[in-house]
């Protein structure tokens, strides 16, 4: 079941917005093509990627400059590691995600 992260009218396009859902940190990004939306941290070391920069297209990680493609989340410099993207819509005006269950532990 998708749930609601914001409106998209709260993000305009060529925006991210860091954002915590069932505490978990997520990185919403509006381009041109749409909404995506990505696990919150640079695959590098961590960081939380809504503190870095997004321009033309590309998400730079402030503390490395590792770079990727905001629509896909693929690598850019260097080509490896990419993005976590998740599955989002947008319905009524609503920006949703599916965000999977974490997984439990076995007794």
């Amino acid at each position: 079941m998708a749930d609601p992260l914001l409106a998209e009218a709260e993000l305009w396009v060529g925006e991210m917005r860091g954002v915590v859902l069932r505490g978990e940190p997520l990185l919403v990004v509006r381009g041109e093509q749409g909404v995506c939306v990505f696990r919150d941290r640079c695959p590098h070391q961590g960081y939380a990627l809504s503190e870095g920069v997004l321009q033309d297209g590309v998400i730079t990680c402030r503390a490395h400059r590792h770079s990727f493609d905001a629509a896909s989340g693929a690598g850019i410099n260097p080509l490896r590691p990419c993005l976590t993207r998740l599955t989002s819509s947008v319905e009524h005006g609503q920006i949703l995600v599916d965000l999977p269950e974490p997984a439990r532990a076995l007794p």
